[in-house]
């Protein structure tokens, strides 16, 4: 009798959480809010990188990205969104417009969420659906880059229509022309991942593989591999162009190909932890028993012991004083904003490491494809500086519920917790940046 009564007052709370979210996303534009930190300085890098590809033709553009005048072009990415801009967005002309069509452009992302979402659980309400795609709308980072006019969005809205179009060829067993058009739009839209944000190469891997070992036909497969060789090329010049992977400019300030920074090994396990903490709950009907079962097997224990090896590393060869302050994310902000004193900082730091190591190996139990893809993020925070917490967010949690195989078992009272959980973090995330720059 009461059964129906308490699911009603979760969808009556989850439509004021849509709403208040969508409300919290314009208000935000409206303000100029901050919460990522670097909205207004990397406009200005954005708004250089624009008028270079606006006041030359694209191939004097693209030779134009091997400059170290940073007001010509700074990026550590690909041009292609300057390209797009340029060809594509009729609002370049003013700083104003051009930063309303990038948040209007921005709006895809929980909209292609959604439809994701709505094609892996097909048996799930709708609003249940809508309420977790609004998560996304909780990002401080997904927020400012909308904002300011900035770069990640876009690589987001690729990896999304990526999942999309990818889902749609694997379980297409009817029509074989349409494989076709489906297997093009996959390649298509996954290398551009790639040109949008390097470090998304991970989801042109990812459907190359589901492709390979799909039971497609070997023509299939075939085309596939001729058309990501085909895509890749203009990055295979651009590398030529550049000497590497990214402009040289961004490769001398960050240190790429000349070190490595094993310390963020730790940094990096802290982030994605963060996000991978509420979706645990999402993992199995009873988290407690998700952490008994992965306790009593031993094998575990020989992945909790890599931790102390690490932190070896950490005390005999890392010099903790001596590191950039720039990056490592939030807990090594809050260190310094909680400790004065060097060992507390150290103490408080490495504890995050172990604990968040552990809630990274609980999560991934039993999961290959997933141990693969976090394996994937942990080699690529060794070779960038800085280390950023906006490279995870929201990244993680758009993987999770798309591309990795999680067996999630959704409902209201899961994705409130995870509501809440995102909305205390942009909270403090204003709060910090807002006293930090006045």
């Amino acid at each position: 009798m009461f059964a129906p009564i308490k699911v009603n007052n979760y969808k009556y709370f989850s439509i004021a959480l849509i709403l208040l979210s969508i409300s919290s996303f314009f208000i935000g534009y409206i303000y100029d809010e901050n919460s990522a930190g670097g909205g207004p300085t990397d406009f200005t890098h954005t708004w250089a990188n624009l008028h270079t590809f606006l006041n030359n033709s694209i191939s004097k553009g693209i030779n134009l990205t091997t400059t170290y005048d940073p007001e010509i072009y700074t990026s550590a990415r690909t041009p292609l969104i300057y390209i797009f801009h340029k060809l594509f967005n009729p609002f370049v002309g003013n700083e104003i417009i051009f930063r309303t069509s990038v948040f209007c452009l921005s709006l895809l992302v929980p909209f292609l969420f959604y439809l994701c979402l709505k094609q892996k659980f097909k048996k799930e309400e709708n609003l249940l659906l809508i309420l977790i795609s609004t998560t996304i709308f909780l990002s401080p980072f997904f927020r400012t880059s909308a904002y300011w006019g900035n770069e990640e969005n876009f690589g987001l809205i690729t990896l999304l229509l990526s999942f999309l179009f990818l889902d749609k060829f694997l379980h297409n067993n009817n029509n074989q022309s349409k494989d076709y058009y489906l297997l093009f739009l996959v390649v298509f839209v996954s290398s551009i991942c790639l040109y949008f944000d390097q470090k998304l190469a991970i989801i042109p891997l990812i459907c190359f593989i589901q492709i390979i070992f799909s039971v497609k036909s070997h023509k299939l497969k075939f085309f596939a591999f001729f058309l990501y060789f085909i895509f890749s090329l203009p990055y295979i010049y651009l590398i030529i162009l550049w000497g590497g992977l990214i402009p040289p400019r961004d490769a001398l300030g960050r240190g790429l190909g000349n070190q490595l920074f094993f310390y963020h090994i730790g940094y990096a396990s802290t982030i994605i932890a963060f996000y991978l903490l509420p979706l645990l709950l999402y993992k199995s009907e009873n988290l407690v028993r998700l952490v008994k079962n992965f306790f009593s097997q031993k094998r575990n224990y020989y992945l909790i012991s890599i931790f102390f090896i690490y932190l070896f590393y950490l005390l005999f060869f890392h010099d903790y004083e001596g590191m950039r302050l720039m990056g490592k994310g939030f807990v090594h902000k809050t260190a310094i904003l909680f400790f004065e004193e060097i060992i507390f900082q150290k103490i408080y730091i490495y504890f995050s490491f172990f604990f968040s190591w552990i809630i990274i190996l609980v999560y991934l139990s039993n999961s290959l494809k997933s141990k693969l893809v976090m394996s994937y993020f942990f080699l690529l925070s060794i070779v960038i500086f800085p280390l950023m917490q906006e490279y995870f967010d929201p990244l993680i949690i758009l993987m999770a519920f798309t591309f990795l195989n999680s067996k999630f078992y959704i409902n209201y009272k899961r994705t409130i917790f995870l509501y809440c959980y995102l909305s205390i973090f942009l909270i403090f995330s204003n709060i910090y940046y807002y006293n930090l720059i006045n």
